[in-house]
């Protein structure tokens, strides 16, 4: 079942001359359950499609299809909520709050959107990026590992249909890289969702079911590593 398409999707930051090409009719489909790895050189547009499928900026022209539902055909309001209860997204850098605990910062797109939590599910989250003995320390407490397990967890605390990562481990020593992809490898699978992953480390993609290729813009191979 293919869970998220994009349709000669197009992006361009200014005009004339000057005029930047992200994105040139970008076509991908990734079905219920797998693990895809974007790679690419800087400037590639892997990061303006993760954007794109992330619903975080709108592209210039095509269509990004996520669970049957024409993303940007959407109002802004609407598309919020959908982004919100839809996707979940994990940053290199963990954009954490500094103010909140480890336990709150999960919580917190459940907060926003005005939902309770499911304390089993939030419990069994805790256990498996094993953070129950850190749920009360607040971000400056916590290793780089630790902030960005957090980060994971948040990312699945609403239950999305995709989660996508950008370069979720760049920030991250060696050891904590491995455990980091490791967890959210198994954390996605357990929990049936789909995700996608931008990475510039060979190492990284070779552990995904299937890698999308870019190069000045375009999809410029796919397949297994």
């Amino acid at each position: 079942m293919t869970i998220v398409e994009t349709h000669e999707l197009c992006k361009q930051y200014g005009q004339g001359e000057t005029a930047v090409n992200a994105l040139r009719g970008v076509n991908i489909k990734v079905e219920k359950g797998e693990f895809v790895a974007i790679s690419g050189a800087s400037g590639s547009g892997k990061s303006t499609l993760l954007h794109m499928l992330g619903a975080v900026d709108r592209p210039t022209s095509g269509k990004v299809i996520l669970e049957g539902t024409s993303v940007f055909d959407q109002r802004e309001k609407d598309l919020a909520v959908f982004r919100r209860r839809k996707i979940g997204f994990v940053f290199q850098f963990y954009n954490l709050i500094p103010v909140l605990t480890a336990e709150e910062n999960i919580m917190l797109p459940l907060r926003l959107d005005g939902q309770k939590a499911d304390r089993e599910y939030m419990e069994d989250i805790l256990d498996t990026l094993d953070l129950k003995r850190r749920r009360n320390h607040l971000p400056n407490q916590l290793s780089g590992g630790q902030q960005q397990r957090v980060a994971v967890g948040r990312a699945l605390i609403h239950k999305p249909t995709l989660v996508l990562a950008d370069e979720p481990t760049g920030n991250l020593d060696t050891q904590n890289s491995r455990e980091i992809m490791a967890l959210l490898k198994s954390s996605v699978r357990k929990y049936g969702q789909t995700l996608i992953l931008i990475t510039h480390d060979p190492s990284i993609a070779a552990q995904a079911d299937r890698v999308i290729r870019m190069e000045d813009g375009r999809v410029s191979g796919e397949g297994a590593q």
